[in-house]
């Protein structure tokens, strides 16, 4: 075959371009590619570790679009366009046609991360990062990106949404939220974790008789507040004190079976309340976290507040690091009060940190398409929250957010046709007065004339 005489050129691309999208945008595919239930489980605060579950999303296109598509990628991918055989595993063609190919690249430890694709959409960014392993199998389903960063944005939050165990890949999607003043885009990864995976329920073989009978009045060490790393709960309203009483270290050594990255140190009643002291490992443990609980004689579970005390350093590769012990109090007082209690905890697992430097930076501009309005979750002024649609969900602002469950949030998407969308999964909080909803579908911001959120409505601007 020989050469063509016409010159490839910017129109030739334009025009491919608006056929591969018309070929999108008129696909009749399954109404819910992502569904919300599917979407439920994706939520995590920011930077903890949460059980990861694996998310297998399946498309239905039609044979003759699916060939119209399989042959229009090729010559989509040959001018880079996007790749849609690395992205329609866990995305669905409505959002595949606002996403911006990337293709950036960054391998180190032996790990390959590829930013595929993103979209910029009003103050909120989606980007979405394929994480491989070229040479052994640390990469899985549980996959944690624990310490990373993505410039122009308050806010980040990083979640797997789908696995492909043969490839040994994972892609994960971030979202930051946040005004930015430029449209270069950095996404830096130092740390990954595999194996993270959190479980409820551990026992905790404690006879607090025996063990506590003698500790009544336990002698305790006192911390003068530059040991002390860490407070949580109420204590830390006490950061102001001079010194903190805990008890004394490794007095006890209780394993959890099935938590091999710490045991309980000491456990005893300090100022008339249980202190519970364990010991991280040096290496995961710093990783790792979770909490203890307490269960009554019929398994249910009491809402007894936790306070918590991180204290002492120990040394790696030459550096100090805080939280070598940590000790979480109870307000009970006595042996007696614990005789029909079993402690129970939830904890993290970490199976390997993996360490390194991955970056990779691309520009990302900006999609105009969003409506804002104003809604009160409460019975007062102070209980207001800031709503933005976009193309990618809705974004709440607001301080009363802290006050209100995720999962008691109810959205609903009345559209100009007379049709709705309802949003009851699928949130995100990125901070205490910052949670996001992402749509399973891309949004037609033009058709949505209001929004109604836990029964109240919302009048929608440009």
């Amino acid at each position: 075959m020989g050469k063509s005489k016409n010159q490839f050129n910017e129109q030739h691309l334009s025009n491919i371009k608006r056929r591969f999208y018309d070929k999108i945008t008129k696909a009749e595919l399954e109404p819910n590619v992502l569904s919300e239930s599917s979407f439920s489980r994706l939520k995590q605060t920011q930077r903890s570790i949460s059980n990861r579950r694996r998310y297998r999303k399946f498309i239905y296109i039609p044979v003759t679009v699916a060939l119209s598509l399989c042959i229009f990628t090729g010559a989509a991918a040959a001018i880079g366009i996007l790749d849609l055989t690395s992205v329609l595993h866990f995305l669905g063609v409505d959002r595949i046609a606002i996403l911006q190919p990337v293709h950036q690249e960054s391998e180190d430890q032996g790990i390959h991360v590829e930013v595929i694709g993103a979209v910029r959409d009003g103050d909120t960014t989606e980007v979405y990062v394929s994480v491989s392993d070229l040479i052994s199998n640390r990469i899985d389903e549980n996959l944690d990106v624990y310490d990373y960063r993505l410039t122009g944005g308050k806010a980040s939050n990083a979640q797997i949404i789908y696995y492909d165990r043969a490839a040994k890949t994972a892609i994960v999607r971030f979202v930051t939220q946040g005004k930015v003043s430029t449209n270069r885009m950095t996404v830096r990864i130092n740390t990954l974790m595999s194996g993270a995976a959190r479980k409820d329920g551990y026992s905790v073989p404690v006879d607090w008789k025996s063990l506590l009978q003698q500790k009544e009045k336990n002698s305790y060490e006192m911390l003068n507040s530059d040991q002390i790393s860490g407070l949580g709960g109420e204590i830390a309203n006490e950061m102001d004190k001079d010194s903190f009483q805990v008890l004394r270290k490794d007095q006890t050594n209780i394993a959890i079976q099935g938590v091999n990255w710490m045991y309980i140190s000491n456990i005893g009643f300090v100022n008339g309340k249980l202190h519970v002291q364990i010991n991280p490992d040096n290496e995961v443990g710093g990783y790792n976290h979770g909490f203890f609980y307490f269960i009554d004689e019929q398994g249910h579970r009491l809402d007894i507040p936790e306070n918590s005390i991180s204290y002492g350093y120990y040394m790696k590769d030459g550096v100090g690091y805080g939280g070598d012990y940590i000790e979480y109090i109870y307000d009970i007082s006595s042996v007696k009060a614990l005789n029909k209690l079993k402690l129970r905890g939830s904890f993290t697992n970490i199976g390997e940190v993996i360490q390194g430097k991955w970056e990779t930076s691309f520009n990302l501009n900006q999609l105009n398409k969003s409506k804002r309005g104003h809604v009160n979750l409460g019975k007062n002024s102070g209980t207001q929250v800031e709503a933005t649609l976009s193309p990618i969900g809705i974004t709440l602002t607001g301080e009363a957010l802290g006050m209100i469950r995720m999962e008691d949030l109810k959205i609903e998407l009345q559209l100009k046709d007379g049709t709705k969308m309802s949003a009851l999964t699928g949130f995100i909080q990125l901070h205490n007065d910052l949670v996001k909803w992402i749509s399973s579908k891309t949004i037609r911001v033009e058709d949505v004339s209001n929004l109604v959120i836990n029964g109240q409505k919302v009048n929608l601007e440009e």
